[in-house]
């Protein structure tokens, strides 16, 4: 998720403040998962998931964090002049979840984890676990969009909500080119959901056509060489740019052309439902977790509608 160094001093300032009154704490391997008080049974029940969640993203990409990182579970409503607001001053107010490399921190907002394209405080821990092996793997080697493409494919799969998102999208937009992403992962809501969208589709795209173990190839390949030639290298000849012009050519169609051709078919009305539909289900299992950790459910707003 979003990762702005020039709030680096305030992130610092926040953790520092936050120091003397150290939140329960419990560890997952390198992983200590960290909760304010009145959190610790959210705190414990996430704990127990993330040991099935952290060996799940080492052996899909083929690497383990490099050392001990922290990440902090934002309550909402926290004071704000607390070294918890301080720290959740460091991403978009829409993002749910966000890893700063500098610190080895990262946080995730509790009442904003069933946002798109996550669903669960599982979801968003498993995304940031993503990118915390992903910088420890390769650093500042990789581009934005695969860092941010693989992260949300361990958070979850392709479905007919994104679907919805992307295709929606693309009948107003042009697909932008892949390196012009960045800027979008911390710009508006609506920028960063097509951002997410166009790369998590095109990372699950190759891993289709590569297969599993395409993305720890790609790791291991990056440790030698620029990105461009990595990628080369385990696709077998094969360009970036090629590969990125044979994704747009067939996105552009699929869900471009489709929906217009079908707007006002039932067809198109069915996934329009079934997206909606799964994006209900999202929410109810968000809900449903949250109904079993009390003091979530007491303090939580209710649903807001996803961003545009």
């Amino acid at each position: 998720m979003p990762r702005p160094w020039l709030l680096a001093a305030v992130v610092l300032a926040g953790l520092a403040a936050a120091a003397p009154a150290r939140p329960a704490a419990e560890r997952v391997g390198l992983l200590s998962l960290e909760a304010p008080a009145g959190y610790e049974r959210t705190l414990g029940v996430l704990a127990v998931r993330a040991r099935t969640i952290l060996p799940a993203v080492e052996s899909d990409l083929g690497a383990r964090a490099a050392s001990r990182f922290r990440m902090i579970l934002l309550p909402p409503g926290v004071p704000r002049d607390s070294g918890l607001a301080r720290l959740d001053q460091a991403a978009p107010p829409w993002a749910a979840g966000y890893y700063l490399p500098a610190f080895r921190v990262g946080a995730i907002r509790i009442a904003e984890a069933n946002r798109y394209p996550y669903g669960t405080l599982e979801s968003v821990l498993a995304h940031e676990t993503a990118h915390v092996i992903l910088h420890d793997a390769a650093g500042d080697r990789l581009p934005r969009w695969f860092d941010e493409g693989v992260a949300t494919l361990q958070g979850r799969r392709w479905t007919l909500e994104d679907v919805l998102v992307y295709s929606s999208s693309l009948l107003t937009n042009d697909l932008p080119p892949l390196d012009s992403l960045d800027a979008s992962f911390q710009a508006s809501a609506g920028e960063a959901r097509l951002a997410y969208a166009a790369s998590f589709a095109f990372v699950a795209w190759n891993v289709r056509r590569h297969g599993p173990g395409w993305i720890p190839a790609l790791l291991r390949a990056t440790r030698d060489a620029p990105f461009p030639e990595a990628w080369a290298a385990v696709t077998g000849g094969g360009t970036l740019a090629q590969a990125e012009r044979s994704w747009r050519r067939g996105s552009l169609f699929r869900y471009r052309w489709i929906p217009v051709l079908t707007a006002s078919s039932t067809l198109w009305l069915v996934v329009a439902l079934l997206a909606l539909a799964g994006g209900v289900r999202r929410r109810g299992r968000a809900r449903a977790e949250r109904a079993r950790w009390p003091e979530f459910e007491a303090v939580a707003p209710p649903d807001e509608p996803e961003a545009p």
